[in-house]
């Protein structure tokens, strides 16, 4: 299809991966919000469509950050694919550091920075969305 060592064929990838881990991560995050809530909004006038987006999409606000970040980070760590499917012109960092590591003088100083330049980003995002994760780690979990 053409789709071989291009970045298009890693972003569908990536996104079919990611999609089908995200609607296993949140399924147990709209699971723990009670139902009694979208049922008092509709009570109170809400149409569906109001009541997912005023009541259930907030009580959901630290369950989808958390899937953004497992999300994100399976996708910038992902190495298996990168490494079959993209030879130089879509290589990715996770297969671009080791090869770096050759049979001649390696030059650790550029290993080194492209390793620090590689966590950067998703350090930041974490950072960014660290006040939404400590109860969106937990929040997830079924208790019955």
């Amino acid at each position: 299809v053409g789709l071989n060592d291009t970045h298009f064929g890693l972003i569908i990838l990536y996104t079919a991966f990611n999609v089908s881990f995200a609607v296993w991560l949140m399924k147990g995050f709209i699971d723990e919000i009670p139902k009694e809530y979208e049922e008092a909004a509709l009570v109170d006038g809400y149409t569906r469509m109001q009541a997912f987006f005023k009541i259930v999409l907030p009580e959901a606000a630290t369950g989808i950050a958390a899937t953004a970040v497992f999300c994100f980070i399976t996708a910038w760590n992902e190495y298996a694919f990168a490494l079959i499917l993209t030879n130089r012109r879509a290589q990715t960092a996770p297969p671009f550091i080791p090869s770096q590591v050759g049979t001649g003088l390696q030059d650790w100083t550029v290993i080194a920075a492209g390793t620090v330049l590689f966590l950067l980003p998703v350090a930041i995002f974490t950072f960014l969305l660290r006040n939404h994760l400590l109860r969106g780690m937990s929040f997830g979990a079924i208790r019955k």
